[in-house]
């Protein structure tokens, strides 16, 4: 017979590697001595502070040596309120020796000075940072200093315009694989190839607003072809067309992987085109092994069904499906807005994904493989989703012998709550994607909608038994008076003690100071109200004479309420709760009531 404590210590940290710290540290490592010395000897591990309550990062402050940490995640974002101070307080991060990676979300640039004086004595070989700080020319003077580091590969940014602009890529710099989470214009594109002569994967999202492409891209003749770049992915907000990103491809032989996202409606045609995209792949992309693309335009009222079939036919020669082995699909979708029609590469990749939201309905599908009965693979991290009209649409698409669609990576679910919960919801939750792997889950009151919250907490209490990883649960509660009613004593009141962040609305302050008062093992609660200022005032009343040192202050990023047209308020609180409540524990004490053994 084997079990955990029979295993080679090798393979148990095999297993470490699949688990976040907090259940290795506070699970695992006070279960038995053996297993209390196998923790204390593992040495990759892997913090992620995103979610984690200050008491237990000062805990592992005890615990933890930094010189077996490969992997640091710090964030100063609602959830994390000076998180990356607080780190500095209790770490001593000169001692983080074997740190591989280093992620730093919406950091200040004192904080990341500090981190500039020891990072390049690290084995640094992945960087991330997101900074929206005014001050661009320090921040950038900093990033170009640490991008010099020997052994950096990886580089992740997300930042302004400003900052962007503003670094100085050196020439040393031996970057491999870059991540630019906002570009700003095909001249961005240029200047990272042109200057990253060892990069090999370029990955564009655009995720800033306001921004629009006017002009094609002013082809350069003074560039020279870029056969290093092997992958490049590039999701626009805005209007791609053929002529954009053909002049930017010709310059890319080499490429052997391609994602091409358009996340608004295409107006160009040939983009839909497959035989216009066999002959230019044929002509200058003839490495490319992996073609991934969405695209979608807006139909004209005269277009019917066979538009889907004439599109989809174009990418059904011996070139796709043999040659290539690239399967699309193509949907013609009617909603509020109108039809539409998507095309696709299957597998689907995206951050985001809300196309099966409960708001279209699918007229008609073709896939070029002439079998619609295969699965969609959905590789995304945030889904939207309507419960029971995707039920709905799922059971008639089995029916109709057409494609269910599978997700297997999603992080980050938001549920639309109409009427009731379906029957068997959670069980079918679980048939199309990993409900281990979710971290946030939001739960979204349809505008005006009548809730039956009947055997809704048994329904809340089985979706919580299979989300053991969840960190942070939303309710948006539309100011619906049986909403907010069930979101206090069905959810808020029995949240599990691994989540760890809370936001909902909340009508009466009452209710506020009785989730605050049983709130223990969260981080931080944001309460959505219209009157926020009068609102925080009493809060913070009641925290100084409850939980000191506990914080709150109004965020500006508003709600607003379908229900009775109004904007909404964050009061963001992060609580103090290291030590407990009116506790004289010492910590050191604390430290040995966590991790006894038996």
């Amino acid at each position: 017979m084997y079990s955990l404590q029979t295993l080679p210590i090798e393979l148990v940290h095999r297993i470490f590697d699949q688990l976040d710290i907090q259940t290795i540290i506070f699970s695992i490592r006070s279960t038995c001595k053996l297993l209390y010395a196998i923790t204390n000897t593992y040495n990759r591990c892997a913090l992620n502070f995103r979610y984690t309550s200050k008491s237990d990062l000062l805990l592992m402050s005890l615990i933890i040596d930094p010189k077996n940490v490969i992997s640091l995640t710090l964030s100063d974002e609602n959830e994390t309120h000076s998180e990356i101070r607080f780190m500095f307080s209790h770490f001593h991060i000169d001692q983080f020796t074997r740190l591989r990676s280093l992620t730093l979300s919406n950091i200040k640039y004192d904080d990341l000075e500090k981190f500039q004086k020891h990072i390049m004595n690290y084995p640094l070989k992945r960087f991330s940072i997101s900074s929206n700080i005014l001050d661009s020319t320090k921040i950038a003077t900093s990033i170009s200093f640490i991008l010099s580091h020997h052994n950096l590969r990886e580089f992740e940014f997300d930042g302004s315009e400003q900052i962007l602009n503003e670094i100085q890529w050196p020439v040393s710099c031996r970057l491999e694989h870059v991540t630019i989470a906002q570009w700003y214009s095909w001249s961005t594109v240029y200047f990272v190839l042109s200057h990253l002569t060892f990069l090999r994967a370029l990955v564009l999202k655009d995720d800033s607003a306001g921004v629009s492409f006017k002009h094609s891209i002013i082809t350069q003749y003074d560039i020279k072809q870029l056969c290093h770049l092997s992958s490049l992915s590039l999701n626009s907000r805005y209007n791609l067309t053929t002529d954009n990103i053909q002049s930017l491809l010709v310059h890319l032989p080499m490429l052997t992987h391609l994602r091409l996202i358009g996340l608004q409606h295409l107006s160009d045609i040939f983009l839909f085109d497959g035989f216009q995209w066999e002959n230019f792949i044929e002509k200058k992309l003839s490495a490319l092994k992996k073609f991934e693309f969405w695209f979608r335009k807006q139909l004209n009222p005269h277009e019917d069904n066979t538009t889907v079939e004439s599109i989809i036919s174009t990418f059904r020669t011996s070139f796709w499906l043999k040659t290539k082995g690239w399967f699309v699909k193509c949907d013609h979708v009617e909603n509020r807005y109108g039809q539409q029609l998507y095309l696709y590469s299957t597998t689907i990749c995206q951050d985001s994904f809300d196309y099966l939201n409960g708001e279209n309905t699918i007229l008609r599908s073709a896939t070029n493989n002439m079998n619609n009965h295969s699965a969609v693979i959905i590789n995304t991290q945030r889904l939207s989703l309507d419960l029971n009209k995707y039920i709905s649409n799922d059971t008639q698409q089995n029916t109709n012998g057409t494609t269910q669609y599978l997700f297997q990576n999603v992080r980050e679910l938001t549920l639309m709550i109409g009427s009731h919960w379906p029957m068997r919801s959670i069980k079918y939750l679980s048939t199309i994607l990993n409900l281990s792997n979710l971290q946030i889950i939001c739960l979204h009151c349809k505008h005006r909608s009548h809730i039956e919250t009947h055997g809704l907490d048994a329904v809340i209490g089985t979706l919580f038994k299979y989300t053991l990883n969840l960190r942070s649960f939303q309710i948006n509660c539309n100011n619906f008076q049986t909403m907010l009613s069930m979101s206090l004593n069905d959810i808020c009141l029995k949240l599990p003690h691994h989540i760890k962040h809370l936001a909902t609305d909340i009508i009466n302050m009452n209710d506020a100071k009785m989730i605050l008062e049983r709130a223990e093992h969260l981080s931080n609660v944001t309460f959505y109200r219209r009157d926020t200022y009068s609102f925080a005032d009493e809060i913070n009343i009641w925290l100084r004479q409850h939980a000191s040192d506990s914080i709150c202050k109004v965020g500006r990023d508003f709600r607003f309420s379908s229900y009775n047209d109004e904007l909404h308020f964050p009061v963001h609180i992060w609580l103090n709760n290291s030590l407990h409540k009116q506790s004289n524990t010492p910590v050191s004490e604390k430290r040995v009531k966590r991790t006894h053994y038996t």
